[in-house]
């Protein structure tokens, strides 16, 4: 039973490392190629998800496997597990509210267009305002880098793990006093993550009007259609619904497996199916981020002569048989 819960969790850990690193490693090498010569908010923004994305699971689910497998950890690795799970699930959530309220504002002008064009300085803020995401998540999980440490009684009596969820069983964050518990850790750590959600919901109930009033938009009783900028933009804040959709559900379901673990412990299928909660939004997202911005996709397609070389040598002998065919009977001096 033991080892079927640990192989289990395993799987569910690799599987997860590995969709996530193909998504996120493409998802940066992409926007990577797109910054060069500028940095819009959108990539930053992307690339920041990105980065928060693989910094969870190059960190947190391979310390899991390797316990899983058997290998020890110290207070050293309690540390850096609870700190980077922390970080990265609350840089996800507020990017990803970012995300969605940058599309929405962009739906919004088009649904609305301004008298005159925006500004450019608002370039300028909003990359300050990612950087200082940043420092506020790092600021914001401090703490549990400092007070984190190893659980005394991880072992039982057989010597092995068994079912423990190694971020809340294995290891603990014992603060100074009890009152910082309850308001660090109870209800402050928990309303940074629970009230971008709501926020989420919120605007995505706005992308949803604005995406009707869109339809029914008309010029002189005719609808006219919408430009490629307007069906850009329009694509991205359907896609950051899904977004939202994916965070939430997971976010959720997680908060409550980990409250309930006392009582599910009995289940041999809780630790993988946590995993699976808890690194589901890291693994999937990259995909639709993708989609969200044109020259992303742009780059994508420029890398398929990279992964099927064939085809562009198939083509090329096509187009130069033809043409001397073609230009045979126009040249006499060659005849």
């Amino acid at each position: 039973m033991e080892l079927s819960e640990s192989a289990a969790e395993i799987i569910a850990s690799a599987v997860l490392i590995l969709v996530s690193l193909i998504g996120n490693a493409l998802l940066i090498f992409c926007t990577w190629r797109c910054i060069i010569r500028r940095l819009p908010t959108s990539f930053s923004l992307i690339f920041s998800l990105a980065v928060s994305h693989l910094a969870k699971n190059l960190v947190v689910n391979v310390m899991i496997i390797v316990v899983r497998s058997g290998g020890a950890f110290d207070s050293t690795a309690c540390k850096i597990g609870r700190f980077t799970a922390a970080l990265s699930t609350v840089l996800a959530i507020w990017f990803t509210l970012y995300l969605a309220v940058f599309y929405c504002t962009k739906l919004n002008r088009v649904v609305h267009p301004l008298s005159s064009p925006p500004s450019r300085k608002w370039r300028k803020y909003h990359l300050f305002a990612v950087f200082t995401l940043w420092i506020a998540g790092v600021a914001v999980c401090c703490p549990i880098l400092v007070y984190g440490e190893k659980k005394a009684s991880v072992l039982v009596e057989n010597g092995t793990y068994q079912n423990i969820i190694l971020l809340h069983d294995g290891c603990q964050v014992n603060y100074a006093q009890e009152q910082v518990d309850l308001i660090y850790g109870q209800i402050f750590l928990v309303v940074i993550e629970l009230l971008p959600l709501v926020l989420l919901l919120l605007v995505t109930f706005w992308i949803g009007l604005l995406c009707c009033e869109r339809k029914k938009a008309t010029y002189g009783d005719i609808y006219i259609g919408e430009d490629a900028t307007e069906a850009e933009v329009l694509r991205a804040s359907k896609l950051v619904v899904l977004l939202m959709v994916l965070v939430t559900v997971l976010w959720v379901a997680h908060f409550v497996l980990i409250h309930l673990r006392e009582d599910l412990m009995s289940y041999p299928f809780i630790p993988a199916v946590r995993m699976v909660l808890f690194s589901g939004y890291s693994a999937l997202s990259p995909y639709l981020l993708m989609l969200i911005n044109y020259k992303v996709r742009v780059q994508l397609r420029s890398m398929r002569p990279f992964c099927c070389p064939n085809v562009k040598k198939s083509v090329h002998p096509v187009v130069k048989k033809h043409i001397p065919e073609m230009a045979v009977p126009e040249s006499s001096p060659c005849t």
